[in-house]
């Protein structure tokens, strides 16, 4: 028996039988620019269909060609495991997701039955596909063949050569239509659904299923098709019909590079970035959702707690259909392993429905459904209804045991407020969609909401009810970004375990991902360490309290009886035009003096910064300009300007800077007189501490930072704040800066300086809060690696190895490296026996 069949007998034993091994498995190398295609051996894969997603291991043989080059030819495989067979032994090899593949070790033939038994739990198709999958559940891979990055980069090369091949696809149907009807207009929608009738019967032509899907003739392909969704019965719309035009869309297609590895994913991809116009964007609020949320949010919920008859999966708004793709893998890997294709496509045809009223979006649905439990034929319910206007919702919903939903996020507009009518009792979408589940909920659900539904009380009612409803919640903060059409920041709302009981415990779980870590987690689902609480029920609903739980909720109870920012000054935004800023600037802002115009600043990118302002340029403050009464504020008076919209999506996301200029402010800014006891240098260095960053980061969202979180904003007691040593750092800061900024030229000794300064005035704000020394430094841990919105490099606050929990400004005033243990001791206030024998003792070690 040769090398090669003995690795293809103990593949079959680890599991790969069946289509789960493909011989001669021709696939294109998606990261050639041209069409080439490449024929694999043998390919060993978790799933039918075989495609990037699930392959686990490739096999190639060594005739002529060998090594690591060679094995890396065939890197757009997707497998992270390669073995290259030789005449007596076999090479095991690592595929990189960049560079040359590493061989690991080298198997004799007479040891490959020992390689394959010993690592049986490793190699084995569920282990890794487990390794592969973006799943939170997954856990990181404990496997020597496997690079995170492998999977990303395919996909990114795949969808690439996708976008490309067809948008020339489309644009040679444009054209084509156009030469021949005379330049008669285009119905985009209607191409777009022509180009994808021709893109479902190519993938099902490469992927060999039975059919007329090679046929040369683009009517019969049409037909083909429409037979096979069975289009004709549930949807009139059109498609181009001009037969030039189908031909030559078709041609373009059917010729282009093999569709064999492409996975359901892909056609997500396509329809979001390729086949939406911007109109259909807008008219339906579309924001289709990254696979890596839809299966966090699948593999999160606890399907397993229903009986297996039980799990009848719902998506309203379903769009393409992302989330039920996602449960129709999950519904799947939890039946018997007995069962037969037939069986399970009947259950599962059975228990997964959708709602959607583009017709469109519907299509792609179904052919995704289709190819994820491929090769079993059609029949998904896709109901095609508009749920704000009817009660197809409310038809669905009890038989429904989970919701999975990404809403459209905007408002009602003025038209379809006088469409429904009474049908909606609020003017946000997403907010109606909950509402209405909620009104029959279902055994869990999982919703993406905008962040506003979770931070701000816009969503309150809704939340004490998930908490009625519900014992384990779960709640994952997204920075914006997330998708590729919206900017908007979400969270992701789980929820499961009904339970009636009004004492019941409410466990909630929050995860924040931060914007450092958003790429991460769109490549491998990796979520960071939880916030998790356990609160009565009868709490909850009573005193109001959120169902999440911020990184820093130790730090805002510990502070929940301190004074509040606007106890001690007065904050306004700036001033406002009756005319459009960008329409009318000419009118409105002006570089130089003019009259009727008074120096300010108009804009916040740029000009403001921790205690300094720049750009100053000149603002109309005539009366027959004005919108609101913010020109009569006491601009004259000595005050504090702070940024309005963010300065940045981290954690530093406002700054304040001291006024005794008569500075004017548009409403970008907002502007903030002290009380009595508080002197605009003071007022400064609270509001560019971290507290108020992190109390503001944590309570806002989207692009400005309002007045009432502001004015929420814990402080310490006035009176034993340092104000003289904090003030004379904060002029000293300012007079450096300045310098440091005409010197901008050349290098500044000031400049090597003014982070110590900010450090020190940042540790004296924080001994005036008095935290305790753990808490403190966990506040200060969420700046680590985001930069401080400064012109100069500004360091952590504490080393990443630095373990002690001590005060910030107790660790600047020693020197770490020159002060002995027990001197150390003498310096050190009493704060935490404990901690501080801890720090002590591995100080001593370190000297040792």
């Amino acid at each position: 028996m040769t090398a090669f069949q003995i690795v293809k007998n103990e593949l079959q034993r680890l599991g790969y039988t069946g289509g789960l091994l493909q011989e001669n498995y021709v696939f294109d190398d998606a990261s050639a620019d041209q069409t080439k295609e490449l024929c694999l051996p043998l390919g060993a894969f978790a799933q039918f269909p075989p495609s990037y997603r699930t392959a686990c291991i490739g096999v190639v043989q060594a005739n002529g060609n060998a090594g690591p080059w060679f094995v890396s030819s065939y890197r757009a495989l997707g497998a992270p495991m390669f073995l290259e067979v030789h005449e007596d032994h076999v090479v095991r090899y690592r595929m990189e997701a960049v560079g040359q593949a590493v061989e690991l070790e080298a198997i004799p033939s007479r040891n490959i039955h020992k390689a394959f038994e010993s690592n049986k739990n490793r190699w084995s198709p569920e282990a890794i596909f487990r390794a592969k999958a973006i799943s939170p559940i997954a856990g990181p891979a404990q496997l020597d063949f496997f690079d995170a990055g492998l999977l990303p980069a395919l996909k990114g090369m795949i969808h690439g050569k996708l976008d490309r091949l067809l948008k020339e696809t489309l644009h040679k149907a444009v054209i084509t239509y156009r030469e021949a009807t005379s330049g008669r207009s285009l119905d985009k929608t209607a191409v777009f659904r022509l180009v994808f009738r021709f893109l479902a019967a190519k993938i099902f032509n490469d992927k060999r299923h039975p059919g007329k899907w090679s046929s040369p003739n683009p009517r019969t392909i049409i037909d083909t098709v429409q037979k096979f969704y069975g289009l004709e019965e549930i949807s009139a719309d059109p498609i181009i019909d001009e037969p030039y035009t189908q031909q030559a869309a078709w041609d373009h297609l059917r010729t282009a590079f093999n569709f064999q590895n492409l996975s359901e994913e892909d056609l997500a991809f396509v329809y979001e970035n390729t086949l939406v116009t911007k109109e259909a964007r807008k008219e339906h609020g579309i924001h289709a959702t990254p696979s890596v949320v839809a299966e966090l949010i699948v593999d999160s919920l606890p399907f397993e707690d229903l009986p297996q008859e039980e799990r009848f999966v719902l998506e309203p708004c379903a769009g393409h259909g992302v989330f039920l793709v996602a449960a129709l893998r999950r519904l799947r890997d939890l039946l018997p392993s007995s069962w037969m294709h037939k069986e399970r496509h009947v259950y599962l045809r059975e228990r997964l429905s959708a709602i959607e009223r583009d017709t469109f979006a519907g299509e792609v649905c179904r052919l995704s459904l289709t190819l994820a439990d491929y090769p079993n034929p059609d029949g998904w319910k896709i109901l095609d209804s508009d749920i704000f206007g009817t009660d197809v919702l409310e038809n669905t919903l009890p038989k429904s045991r989970i919701v999975l939903c990404n809403p459209p996020f905007e408002d009602f507009n003025k038209q379809e407020r006088e469409q429904y009518g009474s049908q909606i009792q609020n003017v946000h979408k997403p907010y109606e969609i909950l509402r209405r589940v909620l009104e029959s909920p279902p055994a869990m659900l999982g919703f993406v909401l905008p962040k506003s539904a979770i931070i701000g009380g816009r969503y309150d009612e809704l939340q004490s009810r998930i908490a009625g409803h519900y014992t384990n919640i779960e709640i994952v903060a997204l920075p914006d970004r997330v998708f590729a059409f919206s900017d908007q920041e979400t969270m992701l709302v789980l929820a499961s375990r009904l339970h009636p009981a009004k004492d019941a415990n409410v466990f909630t779980k929050t995860y924040w991902i931060r914007e450092k870590e958003r790429q991460p987690f769109l490549e491998t689902g990796h979520l960071p360490e939880a916030q998790g609480r356990a609160t009565s029920r009868l709490v909850i609903q009573k005193a109001h309290k959120d169902i999440w739980t911020s990184p820093l909720w130790e730090i805002w109870e510990y502070l929940e009886h301190s004074p509040k920012l606007g106890e001690a000054a007065e904050v306004h935004r700036g001033i406002e035009w009756n005319l459009s800023l960008r329409e009318s600037k000419p009118i409105l802002v002006s570089p130089i003096p003019k009259r009727g115009f008074q120096k300010g600043l108009d804009k916040v990118p740029g000009n403001i910064e921790p205690y300094l302002t720049r750009g100053c340029v000149y603002l109309n403050m005539e009366d027959r300009f004005r919108r609101t009464n913010a020109h009569f504020l006491p601009w004259r008076k000595d005050k504090v300007i702070v940024n309005h919209l963010r300065i940045s999506r981290s954690p530093w996301r406002i700054a304040a800077s001291p006024d005794k200029n008569n500075l004017i402010l548009t409403e970008n800014f907002l502007v903030i007189w002290p009380k009595e006891k508080l002197n605009i240098e003071i007022l400064s260095a609270l509001i560019n501490s971290p507290i108020i960053n992190g109390f503001v980061y944590e309570k806002e969202y989207g692009k400005h930072n309002r007045i009432r979180n502001l004015v929420g904003a814990p402080i310490p007691n006035i009176e034993i704040i340092e104000k003289n040593k904090i003030a004379f750092l904060v002029k000293h800061y300012i007079e450096l800066r300045q310098n440091n900024e005409e010197e901008s030229d050349r290098p500044s000794k000031s400049g090597q300086i003014l982070p110590n300064i900010l450090m020190e005035i940042d540790s004296l704000i924080l001994k005036a809060y008095d935290l305790p020394p753990r808490l403190e430094r966990k506040l200060l841990d969420l700046f680590r690696g985001h930069p401080r919105p400064v012109p100069f490099p500004f360091p952590d606050y504490f080393p990443a190895d630095f373990k002690p929990c001590i005060p910030l400004y107790q660790y600047l005033e020693m020197d770490m490296k020159k002060v002995s243990a027990g001197e150390l001791l003498k310096r050190i206030e009493p704060i935490d026996s404990e901690v501080i024998h801890e720090f002590v003792m591995d100080l001593e070690e370190r000297q040792a």
